[in-house]
């Protein structure tokens, strides 16, 4: 995520068509508009982040690992291992239902969450987390939870502190790597939201060998800093070769709009039928310095229906 590959420099996107061989599907997509005509940009980016840190450590002292997680906490539901035992209500629960609040202040992420990466601080502030990521030449935080989920629809708030330098990535069917700092390297699908180059906006990624590719071109939406804005996303799998996906976001508050703003359809082989966990991702365009603080809430997974 997330710079165009014209703004990258020359030695790094050689190294990215090097490492990453390409799309696997072959998309195109360039000048392409959103479902909506909304105006977009160009279209295939693909970066890696061989250079980012991983067991960077959180300010709340603990240390990255790049592994998964079974624990869960009061909000939670379960990963693969207690999939279809009851909840609360006595209800089962499936591989994708999946409920995190942050209520509290506690300061740390509830105990199912991991660091894949990247992360200078990951707490909880005032009921919802924090999430910054070290800023190198590739600035991407990213915390993990261990499910086995294929067809997710997830649903979750957030909220950018800079007019200018951030983005939001969920992903799933993702396998608890970080980029190419990892063994193995990140994979999966997101959604991504960003405000760090013109226009601001929707759009879907693929991670594949922890090089991090856009799929086809995002949709504008405009996106403030202090605003809390809300989005969906799901992910199907339309046939045996082929997974559906699909996005919106509005401004909290607002009615949640009917129609999809970002409907792609992918092929990328080792994605296909993948169970896998989620990862929330902070992005800053900035390489110096501190990054601004991104802030999420109320994220809601459920099985893709």
């Amino acid at each position: 995520m997330r710079p165009t590959a014209l703004s990258l420099p020359a030695f790094a996107l050689s190294f990215c068509l090097a490492a990453c061989g390409g799309d696997d599907d072959g998309d195109t997509g360039a000048g392409t508009t959103g479902s909506e005509g909304d105006a977009t940009t160009d279209s295939n980016t693909s970066t890696n982040g061989s250079t980012s840190t991983n067991g960077s450590t959180s300010t709340n002292g603990s240390t990255s690992t790049n592994g998964s997680t079974t624990t869960t906490n009061g909000n939670t539901t379960t990963d693969d291992d207690s999939s279809g035992d009851p909840d609360e209500t006595g209800e089962p629960l499936g591989e994708c239902d999946f409920t995190e609040s942050f209520d509290g202040n506690a300061g740390e992420w509830p105990s199912n969450w991991v660091i894949a990466g990247g992360v200078a601080t990951a707490d909880v502030v005032d009921g919802r987390a924090r999430l910054v990521p070290n800023t190198n030449n590739y600035s991407l935080a990213r915390m993990y939870t261990d499910l086995d989920c294929v067809d997710a629809e997830v649903t979750f708030a957030f909220q950018f502190t800079d007019g200018a330098s951030q983005g939001i990535g969920v992903y799933v069917r993702q396998n608890g790597g970080h980029l190419q700092t990892t063994t193995p390297p990140g994979t999966g699908y997101a959604v991504f939201i960003e405000n760090f180059r013109a226009p601001a906006g929707i759009g879907m990624w693929r991670e594949i060998d922890g090089a991090e590719q856009q799929i086809e071109s995002i949709v504008a939406s405009p996106i403030e800093p202090g605003v809390v804005y809300r989005a969906r996303a799901r992910f199907t799998q339309a046939d045996a070769t082929t997974t559906l996906l699909q996005a919106r976001m509005w401004r909290d508050g607002d009615a949640e709009p009917d129609a999809w703003q970002v409907e792609r359809m992918d092929q990328t082989p080792h994605l296909q039928g993948a169970g896998g966990g989620l990862a929330l991702d902070a992005y800053s365009s900035r390489t110096s310095g501190d990054a601004a603080e991104l802030f999420i809430d109320d994220v809601v997974m459920t099985p893709a229906s």
